[in-house]
């Protein structure tokens, strides 16, 4: 998926959390900031990524150490990232629990969404077997555009719900 897709998944999953769970998430500029920042984060190691392009010093060593849509992509990332900012959080030395929730939200967003794609992800990593959904999308084409605009849309309804 683009990473504009990305980013309205990210932003449509914390503010569904939200709409659920009004006291656990909150929607302010800083959740939503941090669950597009989770869902653009796995492809931080492809370097013409969003975020590839604003830390390309981090970018290109984890493309030749990883390879694009390799660990990044997988189950075990998710469970590192969320054993990392829920430690840290709970240990007091991170961020707060939900800031670490939006993050999360957004990552697990991102690995969901690459799955629908024909590339797919390797969720069970480190087998390096990708998996992908029953009827895979094209990145870039039609049906990831109608995808966006639907869920850009979900995304201003759920905002104005709130």
């Amino acid at each position: 998926m683009m990473g504009y897709t990305h980013a309205a998944i990210g932003c449509a999953l914390a503010l569904g959390v939200n709409h659920l769970f009004p006291s656990v998430l909150g929607r302010s500029p800083e959740i939503l900031g941090l669950a597009v920042l989770g869902s653009l984060a796995p492809d931080l190691d492809e370097p013409q990524s969003i975020l590839g392009k604003k830390l390309a010093v981090i970018a290109h060593p984890l493309k030749l150490l990883l390879g694009h849509r390799g660990f990044t992509h997988s189950l075990a990332a998710l469970g590192l990232v969320i054993a990392a900012l829920f430690g840290l959080s709970t240990a007091g030395y991170g961020p707060r629990p939900s800031y670490a929730l939006a993050f999360i939200l957004g990552y697990a967003g991102h690995i969901a969404a690459d799955w629908m794609t024909s590339s797919g992800t390797p969720l069970l990593w480190p087998n390096p077997a990708r998996q992908h959904s029953p009827l895979p999308i094209r990145t870039g084409g039609v049906a990831e555009h109608v995808l966006a605009v639907a869920v850009g849309a979900l995304t201003v309804w759920l905002y104005r719900a709130a």
